[in-house]
């Protein structure tokens, strides 16, 4: 079963990887539709997917050994890596003077984050980092091309910043219960082979209980005068035979199909030895049936 810390490096591990071939695969893409801009460099696009490239393969050599910090840092230099690209090739797009979604590259980041962060401070700072890139880029335009942007820009992105971040805090709070969920699951899972154990004991000492209840019996009856040490034997035996029946009761919820076995010293090695044998539960039950047959022939072969 996964444990809820490998499931948080499984989760950063995925996000980095998914952002880094956002990146290496996005830029490249961005560059070519950007080839008719006048003076568009190449070397941002380019920087920005060759790092990608790195990342991934930073990744994909750390994957038997992935962290939560390993992903948080993969992440956050892969987003340092397209904000500079983007702040770059943004200037050339808005004074291109052709029709342009401003800072659509920026707002679709921010949104991307929410969905890939590995935490909270991480996904917060990345947020951050493509909103104020897209104000920031904004104020060292030439006046005239602010003002040939549309109304409301640049300060738009801040919604998309909002929501982004709404959106963050709501993945990772399922990531904290599916985390939840998984540890919980591993302690009923402990619980439930602790009770297998404890049952399988039972079930290996029910017959010699069965024989010393028959013999008990049968000195009664033939030494009327060994009754009264007798009496702390039967109260023994007693309170065993109450423990038999208050595991009896947890039976049910505790055996599953094939879980028990026809030789009980064998199981209860196994089990000690961290072993879980898979037999039907219809041998058990015939055996355990033997078993009583056997200590019940026993006792009345002694009281014969």
């Amino acid at each position: 079963m996964t444990l809820p810390r490998d499931l948080s490096a499984a989760h950063a591990w995925r996000g980095a990887f998914v952002a880094a071939a956002l990146n290496a695969a996005g830029m490249p893409g961005d560059y070519l539709l950007a080839r008719a801009i006048p003076d568009m460099p190449w070397y941002p696009s380019a920087m920005s997917s060759l790092v990608g490239l790195g990342l991934i393969a930073l990744l994909l050599i750390r994957r038997r050994r992935a962290t939560v910090l390993l992903g948080s840092v993969v992440f956050m230099v892969n987003t340092v890596a397209i904000l500079v690209a983007l702040w770059i090739t943004s200037g050339f797009w808005a004074a291109a003077g052709r029709p342009w979604t401003p800072f659509q590259a920026n707002k679709l980041g921010a949104l991307a984050v929410a969905m890939l962060a590995p935490g909270l401070g991480v996904g917060l700072a990345a947020i951050a980092g493509f909103a104020a890139t897209a104000i920031g880029k904004f104020y060292v335009l030439e006046p005239e091309v602010q003002r040939r942007l549309p109304v409301g820009e640049p300060w738009l992105i801040l919604f998309y910043a909002l929501f982004g971040g709404v959106l963050l805090a709501y993945r990772l709070r399922a990531v904290v219960l599916e985390r939840e969920t998984l540890r919980l699951e591993a302690e009923a899972g402990a619980v439930r082979q602790l009770a297998r154990m404890f049952l399988r004991l039972r079930d290996y000492a029910n017959t010699p209980i069965q024989i010393i209840a028959f013999t008990t019996e049968l000195i009664r009856v033939r030494h009327p005068d060994l009754k009264p040490d007798l009496r702390r034997l039967e109260r023994a035996v007693k309170r065993l035979m109450e423990l038999s029946d208050a595991l009896t009761r947890y039976e049910a919820d505790t055996w599953t199909a094939g879980d028990e076995s026809l030789d009980t010293a064998m199981l209860v090695d196994q089990l000690h030895d961290g072993g879980l044998p898979k037999h039907s539960r219809s041998a058990a039950r015939r055996s355990g049936t033997r078993s009583a047959r056997r200590g019940a022939s026993t006792g009345s072969r002694a009281a014969s």
